[in-house]
């Protein structure tokens, strides 16, 4: 309680010191409508049943944001997500309401506050999981960004579950992550992220164990450079739980892709990509399955997000050109297996998304595809087989 009330009173201090209540000035007014209609075949993979279904999901986003005395902003974005002609759906949120004051005791420091959505790199570890419109990817605390020459570095520090009085009765601690994440310009055509990151869990209702630690170490690498693009990332996790039984991590997960953007006016590239993430061996004392914890898996482990980046090694074929202006079409083909086997094969399945993408104006997105998952029909496999699983999308998605 002690902690809390200090900390709300240097936060108090700060804003009166930026004159935030006196000196607020009109601010901007954007929003956002995502419409898209999503339709299944086949989701429980009995190949006797054809369980069809569709749904129409609507996402609405009105953002407000402005300057205080010109060293100085706020964010609050607002949010309804809901199935068209479900009631029980209807879902309001605060997406956004952040304070940042721009160099804030030392020239180019900036800081943040409040709730606010944060993507590093690829999005593996920390992104952004748009794609699933009724789902959000969000932090609560402070992120702060000193800017140099070529680059920045990033502190931050969130509370990603505040149990607050619930802890008493449920007797389960909050959960923090804090961590180091720099970017940095090598020069034109090359850039590398190196980061370090601690998740913790509190085990309150036993005081006498220690609180669970996670650490992660990685890096990730991006290289460009007459129509060649190489790009990869690598991610250590270590530490230690304590509940039900005191085990140790150690884990990895790494990805590697090679594209090429060929010189032609309808921009057609290819591309290759490798995924790992260890799995976890029974005949070993420590846990080696590596998770992403807060990563946007749509993005690179197949849009229907049916096999997440964990115990899995992972192939992507990639294609795509711009048959004309404004049109992208793209395909990607996954084969999965897993690290570690949990049955007598360890082959998962393969994937196939098919997308296409029109910029109708500056305002106006138009999107669709088709995913199909099959699973590897191999008895005691990863899943029992049936008919593929079938993912088809239309929307729009419109800026004002």
């Amino acid at each position: 309680m002690l902690k809390r009330f200090l900390i709300l009173v240097v936060v108090l201090a700060v804003l009166i010191g930026v004159g935030l209540a006196a000196s607020a000035q009109a601010g901007d007014f954007t929003g956002s409508m995502w419409y898209r209609w999503e339709g299944m075949e086949n989701l429980d993979q009995d190949g006797d049943a054809d369980d069809a279904s569709a749904y129409s999901h609507l996402r609405s986003r009105i953002a407000f944001a402005g300057d205080v005395n010109e060293n100085a902003d706020y964010n609050l974005t607002v949010e309804n997500y809901r199935v068209l002609g479900d009631l029980t759906s209807d879902a309001n949120s605060v997406y956004q309401a952040t304070f940042t004051m721009r160099n804030f005791l030392v020239a180019d420091l900036d800081v943040t506050l409040g709730r606010m959505p944060v993507a590093y790199g690829r999005e593996r570890v920390i992104g952004i999981e748009d794609w699933d419109l009724a789902t959000n990817i969000l932090f609560d605390g402070a992120h702060g960004r000193y800017n140099f020459e070529s680059g920045w570095l990033d502190y931050f520090n969130f509370k990603l579950q505040e149990t607050y009085a619930g802890k008493y009765a449920s007797g389960d601690g909050d959960e923090n992550i804090t961590g180091l994440y720099m970017h940095y310009n090598a020069n034109e055509n090359f850039w590398f992220e190196p980061y370090a990151m601690m998740m913790t869990h509190e085990n309150w209702a036993s005081p006498d164990v220690d609180n669970d630690r996670l650490m992660m170490f990685g890096g990730l690498v991006d290289y460009v450079s007459n129509g060649l693009h190489f790009y990869g990332e690598a991610v250590v996790q270590t530490g230690t739980t304590y509940l039900p039984a005191e085990r140790d991590l150690s884990a990895l997960g790494w990805y590697a892709g090679l594209f090429y953007d060929f010189d032609s006016t309808i921009e057609p590239y290819i591309g290759f990509e490798y995924n790992f993430a260890s799995g976890d061996d029974p005949t070993t004392p420590e846990n080696e399955s590596f998770f992403s914890p807060y990563g946007s898996r749509s993005e690179f482990l197949g849009i229907m997000n049916v096999q997440g980046w964990s115990n899995v090694t992972a192939m992507r074929f990639a294609g795509g050109f711009t048959p004309v202006e404004s049109l992208d079409v793209s395909a990607d083909f996954f084969l999965f297996t897993e690290d570690q086997d949990t049955g007598v094969d360890d082959a998962i399945g393969s994937e196939l998304d098919i997308k296409l993408n029109y910029m109708l104006n500056a305002d106006v997105d138009l999107e669709a595809g088709l995913g199909m998952f099959t699973y590897e029909e191999t008895a005691g496999g990863y899943m029992a087989p049936g008919d593929a699983e079938y993912f088809v999308w239309a929307g729009a998605h419109l800026f004002f």
